[in-house]
């Protein structure tokens, strides 16, 4: 679906005669448009800009029985719906913290940026990063942190390693070769590969290495058929600071090592997808959130736009209201006291980097 609504929404919001709008649509492999989005000031004509808030405007799938999926509601403290976690209370809060503000009053530029197709793999992100479509001092990212300042993430990284066999009667198995077998022999060699990540750590996550799963096997045609293809997915969450080929080198090397020690032994790592990890840039904007939070910053092992975004900018943060783990399942929800202290610190923030830096000395 195309996220023009959402958009629209944004600009029937904010106040045209105070703000420059941009927008930078595309389409998708279906052919359906999608719209990033990119809301600047009026009085200000720099395309660098001081503070960018960061939104994405899409959400994952729902089950059709969630009737509260789209028509949202407020109960006991909470508001129900898909995304109002992840990330859409984020984007409400972005706003209303923007009307508590003079825009006239600040001393340095704003802006407010919105993307498509975070959920498929930041490719929203992926084409402003592409373009340089904004540079900031400072980006804050919207995800559900719990309101506490994620100042590193862990990247990610898929792939298909996909054996090749040859079929055969299962009662001739010697006139074939399993895809299956040499499959096992690759989950083996797999353990290895986890082995050696875990070797080198980075204490602020959680665990503290790079990660590695096979998530999917798929393979075989039927049970009286010696496989002819297997294939499996996996993927690995690289720590900051370390190679992000190196695990795709370790896994190359054992099925190298496998091709020269098994006959008939066919395997290729196919590479679908490949996000690097983010550390933060600086500590000021951390620092600063921190304060206003009174919560120590924390790391995060889930993707997020900051892998694509932070060349854009040159301190980048990732935060909000909502806990992801309540994200991406029915009931989904965000406490309302959450996004009432966001609104409160959004606008602290936006205050102290943007505006009149003479109350602040």
């Amino acid at each position: 679906m195309t996220n023009r609504p959402v958009i629209e929404y944004v600009l029937s919001y904010l106040d045209e005669q105070k703000w420059n709008i941009a927008l930078y649509p595309y389409h998708d492999n279906a052919g359906t448009e999608k719209i990033n989005f990119i809301a600047r000031p009026r009085n200000v004509s720099e395309r660098n800009t001081e503070l960018a808030l960061v939104c994405h405007t899409d959400t994952v799938p729902f089950e059709s029985d969630w009737e509260e999926a789209v028509h949202p509601v407020v109960r006991d403290g909470k508001v129900y719906g898909r995304g109002s976690c992840d990330v859409k209370g984020f984007l409400a809060c972005a706003l209303e913290a923007f009307t508590r503000i003079d825009l006239l009053r600040l001393s340095k530029p704003l802006a407010i940026v919105l993307t498509a197709d975070e959920e498929i793999g930041c490719i929203g992100a992926k084409h402003l990063a592409s373009i340089g479509a904004i540079k900031s001092r400072y980006m804050i990212i919207g995800e559900p942190t719990g309101l506490a300042p994620v100042s590193a993430g862990k990247g990610y990284a898929l792939a298909e390693i996909v054996v090749r066999g040859k079929e055969a009667h299962s009662a001739f198995p010697q006139e074939g070769h399993s895809a299956i077998r040499d499959a096992a022999r690759i989950l083996e060699r797999l353990d290895s590969v986890q082995r050696a990540l875990a070797s080198r750590i980075d204490a602020r996550f959680d665990p503290p290495f790079t990660t590695l799963n096979v998530g999917l096997i798929q393979g075989g045609t039927a049970k009286n058929i010696v496989p002819g293809e297997c294939r499996l997915t996996l993927e690995w969450r690289p720590i900051p600071g370390q190679d992000p080929e190196w695990a795709a080198s370790l896994i190359g090397q054992q099925l190298a090592d496998l091709r020269s020690e098994v006959p008939g032994f066919t395997a290729e790592i196919e590479r679908r997808r490949s996000d690097p990890p983010f550390a933060s840039g600086g500590e000021h904007l951390t620092s600063l959130l921190e304060t206003l939070t009174k919560r120590s910053s924390i790391t995060v092992a889930f993707g997020t736009e900051a892998s694509h975004l932070a060349p854009l900018a040159s301190d980048v943060i990732v935060f909000g209201p909502g806990d992801m783990t309540l994200a991406h399942r029915t009931g989904e929800f965000v406490a309302v006291h959450e996004m009432q202290d966001c609104v409160a610190y959004l606008s602290a923030i936006i205050e102290r980097v943007c505006g009149d830096q003479s109350k602040y000395s």
